[in-house]
């Protein structure tokens, strides 16, 4: 999850909110999603939600924040604040040296362990899944590792997101070529299947995937999550100021089972936010780790 696109809806240049305004809606947008917007975002604000305005007919910024906050359609609304404020830049097999340390060294380990311990019940989830390249990633690369054992395996990944418009485009598993430029040639033509310009993901790596909306300020919401072997939540954490940062990784680590393993975005860290993790240290990323 990225926040905001930097293209300008059309026509909404010409509505201008107030620092009052601006103030008043960023607050709103943090209490709600725990996503932090710096003042320097604020010509962001304009352009991305004037078009909002422009639709419901409100004059200001100040009379969309009421909306927002007393409207009886209130709900449908914040789906598509969320929307407007939030872009979805990702791409299948995105970041490959992180992916290499997972599938050679944390997931081997962590199916050697349950099997071990005669366990064949695997949960992973996907914080911030976006339109649900990460998943299907994880996926196909569970079927490479585990091939024909795969059957023998009870595995979920959860794939949670704050929009639900991009839940309803991962559910489909349809793709463009673009969404594909970081996949390896064999991995295309094993798991996708191409219909004229578009790529459809097997349906049998879409059967591990369980989508679903999740609010990752809400901590409420996050104990729902079936506790977890693997996390995912990469680049999310950075647009949360150091609070929520503090708080959304906290609720992982009681996510976690004991000796799960969290991996985060290439320009994250968890150095001045969480000292409970143990981080191994892997060419090309860092693993951070829940003490047994």
């Amino acid at each position: 999850m990225a926040l905001f696109s930097t293209s300008p809806g059309a026509g909404a240049r010409d509505i201008k909110a107030t620092q009052e305004e601006f103030a008043q809606l960023r607050n709103f947008i943090y209490e709600t999603s725990g996503i932090y917007i710096a003042d320097t975002r604020k010509y962001l604000v304009e352009n991305r939600l004037g078009n909002r305005l422009r639709e419901l007919n409100l004059k200001n910024f100040n009379e969309y924040y009421q909306y927002l906050k007393f409207d009886a359609n209130r709900r449908t609304e914040m789906v598509k604040l969320f929307e407007a404020i939030t872009t979805n830049e990702t791409s299948f097999y995105r970041n490959p040296p992180q992916l290499k340390v997972f599938q050679e060294v944390v997931l081997p380990k962590e199916l050697e362990k349950l099997r071990a311990a005669g366990q064949k019940r695997l949960r992973i989830w996907s914080a911030g899944c976006s339109t649900g390249e990460e998943p299907y990633t994880i996926s196909m690369i569970l079927h490479d590792v585990l091939k024909t054992e795969i059957s023998s395996w009870d595995i979920k990944i959860t794939a949670n997101d704050l929009s639900e418009a991009v839940l309803a485009s991962a559910r489909k598993g349809v793709y463009s070529e673009y969404a594909l430029r970081t996949t390896p040639l064999d991995i295309i033509n094993k798991y996708f299947k191409k219909e004229g310009t578009n790529y459809t993901v097997d349906p049998k790596i879409k059967r591990l995937v369980s989508f679903g909306h999740t609010n990752l300020s809400d901590r409420a919401l996050l104990k729902r999550v079936d506790r977890s072997h693997i996390i995912f939540c990469r680049n999310v954490i950075i647009y949360f100021d150091d609070e929520m940062k503090k708080q959304v990784i906290a609720s992982f680590y009681d996510n976690l089972l004991p000796g799960g393993c969290m991996l985060i975005g290439h320009s994250e860290s968890l150095h001045s936010i969480s000292r409970t993790f143990h981080p191994e240290h892997h060419t090309g990323t860092i693993v951070y780790r829940k003490k047994e």
